[in-house]
């Protein structure tokens, strides 16, 4: 463990060399998004809000009742969901999608990853643009809660960049891995509470719910920060902690061992 952990930190610190190609690359990545757009980098912020606005529109009066300010959370959910599925899609998608630049040049395979990590927190930094239009527009007052928010997400991007780099190895050798994950995304939407409140379910799904969805800490400790004005909940807390540190260490340990047999399979 200890000689694959050594690994890890030397090739993380060569990546250091390839900053330059870094930003090449989540530019690229961004401008291939929105290539021949006309609104462009706008989309960023209008497609949660036109999401938001036409699941509020449908759940608002089947499940909204008895949720406060349910515009806010309906999208503070989204907005932390949408984030970890966005980006380990995009992060398993990484290795495949840049496999003639892997057969020229050499270049720690890591970058191509967390180029497209980056590229999806770009995107993330104009969806919260979106959110603050929302909490404007619902008149949500702003506590002193909310500085927990960058603790919230740096447990999400932990988890989710784990969860990308494991799924990045995964689908190069079995392609059947991206498909499958397609799949598991949706029925992992229904069983995090984005449009329901948890105590809708039963006691058995809400035990489901909060021990093994590994997206429901984030989610929740986002509502408590913004929607509740509370401190996330030791007990939330620890679990999102847990998830994060479980999958960084299930991501980087796989990729790393796996790392040298990519070049065969792209």
């Amino acid at each position: 463990m200890s000689r694959v952990g050594t690994k890890i930190r030397s090739a993380y610190s060569n990546c250091v060399h390839y900053i330059p190609l870094l930003k090449n690359l989540v530019s690229r990545n961004l401008k291939k998004r929105y290539r021949r757009s006309i609104l462009g980098y706008l989309w960023c912020m209008l497609n949660p809000l036109l999401v938001m606005l036409i699941m509020n529109f449908v759940f608002s009066r089947i499940l909204g009742h008895g949720i406060p300010n349910y515009p806010v959370y309906l999208f503070s959910g989204r907005m932390v969901f949408s984030f970890i599925t966005g980006s380990t899609q995009a992060m398993s998608r990484s290795i495949l999608g840049n496999g003639s630049l892997m057969r020229k040049t050499r270049v720690p395979y890591q970058i191509f990853p967390l180029a497209n990590f980056c590229s999806e927190i770009v995107d993330f930094l104009f969806t919260l643009c979106a959110f603050a239009l929302v909490m404007i527009f619902t008149k949500l007052p702003l506590t002193v809660h909310v500085v927990a928010f960058p603790l919230v997400m740096l447990l999400t991007f932990l988890f989710s960049y784990g969860l990308g780099l494991f799924l990045a190895q995964a689908n190069t050798f079995v392609r059947d891995v991206g498909y499958i994950y397609g799949v598991f995304t949706t029925a992992w939407m229904y069983l995090t509470p984005l449009f329901y409140a948890l105590d809708r379910v039963s006691e058995r799904t809400r035990f489901v719910i909060t021990n093994f969805n590994p997206a429901y800490p984030f989610v929740q400790m986002t509502r408590q920060a913004f929607l509740f004005h509370e401190w996330p909940s030791p007990d939330i807390l620890l679990r999102g902690a847990l998830w994060a540190a479980a999958m960084m260490l299930l991501g980087m340990i796989t990729f790393q061992r796996s790392k040298d047999k990519l070049i065969l399979y792209v």
